[in-house]
């Protein structure tokens, strides 16, 4: 056999070796990128709070309670590295009627802060958080009043009519909203389905608020626990 020869079986020789392991460790390489850290993320879910945003020790607070209250929130999250990411997380939540009063409340949370992440497993990342920002309260309740002699009826064409002239029922919604300090401490879990989206089963917070009392209208801590879960769409590698 001629030295070419010799020169081309080694030759093929080697590019089947070197085919052979590009198969056999490329798909490795899919994964590994597959399981990079994004650098953002959003999420978007239900929010559960269990609310105790009254002094519940004494007076009208006491007779509410605590009560639970229903919404959604949606994060954005910026991944500094594998472990460090900042968090800005909006959200509202609603109870249409509280405790003996009966109010609709309709609390809003915008808080700030850093997260950190455990990414050890490929799939499931644990986390932490501590946020800081502020809750806004709209509290309203619809009532039923008399117009005063004043009143003026307009437009004077029926059936619609802007004003219903004196001395007539109405029925009107008194509201007003308040914003304090809020503050949300906790942790969740997420699970990874693919590059672009992961799922968040659970997460909880104790939620710290500063709204004033009732009864003395001084600024007084609540206490809550928040509870979330839903979508993650994953933006970007580290």
């Amino acid at each position: 056999m001629t030295s070419g020869s010799q020169r081309k079986m080694k030759m093929s020789s080697s590019l089947k070796k070197s085919i052979t392991l590009i198969s056999v460790f490329l798909p490795f390489a899919f994964v590994a990128a597959a399981e990079e850290p994004s650098r953002s993320e959003a999420f978007l879910g239900f929010t559960y709070v269990r609310a105790n945003q009254f002094n519940q020790n004494t007076g009208l607070g006491q007779a509410i309670g605590g009560f639970s209250m229903y919404g959604g929130s949606g994060q954005f999250i910026y991944n500094l590295n594998s472990w460090l990411g900042g968090v800005a997380d909006i959200g509202a939540v609603n109870k249409p009627n509280v405790g003996i009063v009966n109010v609709q409340n309709t609390t809003a949370f915008y808080v700030f802060g850093p997260r950190i992440s455990y990414r050890k497993h490929s799939r499931f990342t644990p986390y932490g958080q501590i946020l800081f920002g502020a809750a806004t309260r709209f509290v309203s309740k619809q009532v039923n009043a008399v117009t005063d002699l004043n009143t003026p009826f307009l437009p004077v064409v029926q059936p619609a009519a802007l004003f219903p002239g004196p001395d007539a029922q109405v029925t009107a919604r008194l509201s007003a909203s308040q914003t304090a300090f809020a503050m949300a401490v906790g942790g969740g879990l997420d699970i990874r389905a693919n590059k672009h989206f992961s799922f968040r089963p659970v997460a909880v917070d104790y939620v710290l608020t500063r709204f004033p009392s009732l009864s003395t209208g001084n600024t007084q801590n609540q206490n809550s626990i928040r509870a979330t879960a839903g979508i993650i769409f994953t933006f970007g590698a580290l």
